[in-house]
């Protein structure tokens, strides 16, 4: 089943994501904390409601689809895709 996100798309999609569905539950995104982009696709780790949840939303954009892992684990499509790191900063 592909997992139900809703997104505000001004000039491009997705911009910004502001609510889904993850296990039957619906949630609200209330922050983005960090976007980023891979040649795959976008992501999103964003804090939502109910229970100040954190998840990883990240949209493939040849596949159409969206993936969510909760509690902000890096989704990763393929062994080598990593999320930019800030150590150091």
């Amino acid at each position: 089943m592909n997992p139900e996100v809703e997104c505000y798309a001004g000039s491009a999609y997705p911009e910004a994501p502001r609510a889904f569905t993850w296990e039957d539950q619906r949630y609200t995104v209330i922050e983005i904390l960090h976007r980023w982009r891979t040649p795959e696709g976008v992501g999103f780790l964003v804090k939502s409601e109910p229970g100040s949840s954190f998840f990883d939303l990240f949209y493939l954009t040849e596949e159409d689809r969206w993936q969510i892992q909760p509690e902000g684990n890096m989704i990763i499509k393929e062994p080598s895709q990593t999320k930019p790191s800030h150590q150091g900063d």
